[in-house]
């Protein structure tokens, strides 16, 4: 039996569970926060710490061969701690208050609507082909057997990260929503960061309908892609290099942590923090140099067990397998993929289908060409996001997934913008447009998501019409035997009920 077919609870324990497991990050991060990074004691700091922590130790027990045996106790123990620190639904009110705390109610329903929506978009069931093929596919695989197989049988599952190593401990729960939650939940907490940061909530509107205006965000939070949670990472890293007066070893050692973090749990991340890397070993040289050894053994310390964990996957172990165990042309082929056909960088804007609206970013990033004046951070940030668009040029792809992250950057440049070069009102209401339609298409998809939450029934009816290749393997469940293993040219390998070679 496959619980993401065929459930083992009701999709409302699915929910309570995934609560839980999230109120336990915040609990161990804020432990692990009160004691090392005092000053840096906010709600998304603690969501992150805690899940970058965890995401190791279930690397270093696949290396070891006790994957199982390590999700099982670290669920459990998120479990505990979440029923007793149970403060998830406070956080989240005080979270969503805090960016609606405004003399403009108008301005605060849209926020409320669009989070909310997206919100039970994230917790409805999986139907994001790559979600069905290892998204879910790996940890259910490492949860069966604690090793993944040979990856010339299996090229997609060396795709794995971070990512995937902590969405099995919701899977082993039966629990198929914990991951969505998970990024959906760091970007309230991500903004609920900047309102504690910053004072001006004009400016926090801006910079909250300039993200979720973007109509890939749709994309980002209805699957358990680890995508938004990194990205969130290294917009944060960036901020702090930036807004910091004064660098010591505590918060160049946390930015080093959330760059480290990204790359992990997806291998891309690694062009990302290329450039803002560079920039915090600068930042370490010229204002506490030792850090610089501390960075270098933290470096160590995350990358090893995957070089250790890779030399043991390869016959031939080369320069690249430091980083993944995918052949040359299989990553080249990856980086060549795009959502259509178009021409780079149109593909970015403009959809092949009103069906792919939710593949592409908006034109919220041509409000750049109309500020008056840019701020020396604010310059920096576009060099910065320049860098790294050209270093994604040669090595990455050109995806809106991807250049989502720049969207990010660039949105909290604005906190370095003088008022007198920053029509705060004009810019405001110029996205109004374009979030009005990521409105409508959220509540539209909350809408056909809501039933799945309250019945089975209509769970089943909604991965039937949304789940890819649903229906034929659920149909293929049914007819073999649970003793056989099967071989499978279907991508949706997470809904097959028997041992598979894919």
């Amino acid at each position: 039996m496959n619980f993401l077919i065929t459930p083992t609870i009701h999709p409302f324990i699915q929910i309570l569970i995934t609560l839980l497991l999230c109120s336990g990050l915040l609990k161990i991060g804020k432990i692990f926060n009160d004691k090392f990074f005092k000053n840096y004691n906010y709600h998304f700091f603690n969501l992150s710490i805690s899940s970058i922590l965890i995401s190791q130790i279930l690397f270093f027990s696949l290396t070891f061969g006790i994957f199982k045996h390590v999700v099982m106790i670290l669920s459990y123990l998120l479990i505990f701690l979440g029923i007793f620190n149970f403060n998830l639904f406070k956080e989240i009110k005080v979270s969503i208050q805090s960016l609606v705390n405004s003399k403009n109610i108008f301005f605060n329903y849209i926020i409320v609507i669009i989070f909310l929506s997206l919100i039970l978009i994230s917790l409805g069931p999986p139907s994001m082909s790559d979600a069905l093929d290892y998204h879910y596919g790996v940890p259910l695989y490492l949860l069966n057997h604690s090793f993944l197989p040979n990856q010339d049988i299996w090229l997609h599952g060396s795709l794995f990260g971070f990512g995937e190593l902590l969405s099995s401990i919701g899977l082993y729960l039966k629990t198929d929503n914990f991951f969505t939650f998970f990024q959906i939940l760091s970007l309230i907490l991500f903004f609920e960061f900047l309102t504690r940061k910053e004072k001006d909530k004009n400016r926090l509107f801006f910079v909250i309908f300039f993200i979720v205006s973007s109509p890939v965000i749709l994309f980002l939070i209805s699957g358990p892609k680890p995508l938004l949670f990194p990205q969130l990472l290294t917009t944060v890293a960036l901020y702090l290099l930036v807004k910091e007066n004064k660098f010591n070893h505590k918060n160049l050692f946390l930015i080093g942590i959330f760059l480290l973090g990204a790359a992990q749990f997806k291998l891309s991340f690694i062009l990302s923090g290329t450039i803002i890397g560079l920039l915090l070993i600068i930042k370490a040289f010229k204002f506490h140099k030792q850090t610089i050894l501390n960075l270098i053994l933290l470096t160590l310390f995350i990358f090893l067990p995957k070089i250790y964990y890779n030399f043991n996957q390869v016959s031939e172990f080369s320069l690249i397998n430091i980083f993944t165990t995918l052949p040359k042309d299989f990553l080249e082929n990856l980086s060549n993929f795009k959502d259509n056909d178009f021409i780079y960088p149109i593909n970015l804007f403009i959809p092949s289908s009103l069906g792919a609206i939710t593949t592409i970013l908006g034109f919220q990033v041509f409000l750049l060409f109309f500020i008056k004046k840019i701020s020396k951070e604010f310059s920096l940030i576009l060099v910065v996001t320049l860098l790294t668009i050209f270093i994604h040029l040669i090595f990455g792809q050109q995806t809106s997934r991807i250049y989502f992250e720049f969207l990010l950057w660039i949105s909290i440049g604005v906190y370095f913008l003088e008022k007198v070069n920053f029509n705060n009102k004009f810019f405001t209401y110029a996205l109004l447009p374009q979030l009005s339609f990521v409105i409508l298409i959220s509540i539209y998809f909350a809408a056909i998501t809501l039933p799945s939450l309250f019945n089975l029934e209509y769970r089943d009816k909604f991965m039937k019409k949304n789940s890819f290749e649903y229906s034929g393997i659920k149909w293929a469940n049914n007819q073999i035997p649970l003793d056989l293993r099967v071989i499978s040219e279907l991508r949706s390998h997470s809904l097959l009920a028997n041992e598979f070679i894919p």
